[in-house]
C-alpha cells in the first residue's frame, strides 16, 4: 500500500495537534491571583472590559506602589498587572 504525501502529511498535523493537545491539558494551573471582585477594583474591572486591559492597568499604581500596598519581595517587575492577575470567571458584567 502506497501512502501519498498528502496523506503523509496530514498524519503528521493531526499527530502535532494531539501533542499540542496533551502538553496543554497537562499544563499546571494558574497560580496568580485573581482580580479582586470589590468596588475598589470595579472602575478597574470596567476600564479592562470596555477599552483594554493595558489602559486600566495605569491606574493600579494608584494603589499599589512601595508606600501603600507594597508588591512582594518575589514579585516579578513590570506594571502590566493583567497580564498574570486575571479576570474572575465571577467578574459581574460591565453595565
Amino acid at each position: 500500500m502506497k501512502i501519498s504525501r498528502r496523506h503523509l502529511l496530514d498524519v503528521i498535523l493531526v499527530l502535532g495537534g494531539i501533542a499540542i493537545l496533551v502538553v496543554l491539558l497537562k499544563a499546571p494551573p494558574a497560580t496568580t491571583p485573581e482580580l479582586p471582585v470589590d468596588k475598589i477594583h470595579q472602575p478597574l474591572l470596567n476600564t479592562a472590559l470596555t477599552q483594554s486591559k493595558k489602559t486600566a492597568e495605569r491606574s493600579c499604581q494608584t494603589c499599589h506602589n512601595p508606600s501603600q500596598i507594597p508588591f512582594t519581595t518575589n514579585h516579578p517587575a513590570g506594571r502590566r498587572c493583567l497580564f498574570c492577575h486575571r479576570l474572575s470567571k465571577n467578574q459581574p458584567a460591565s453595565p
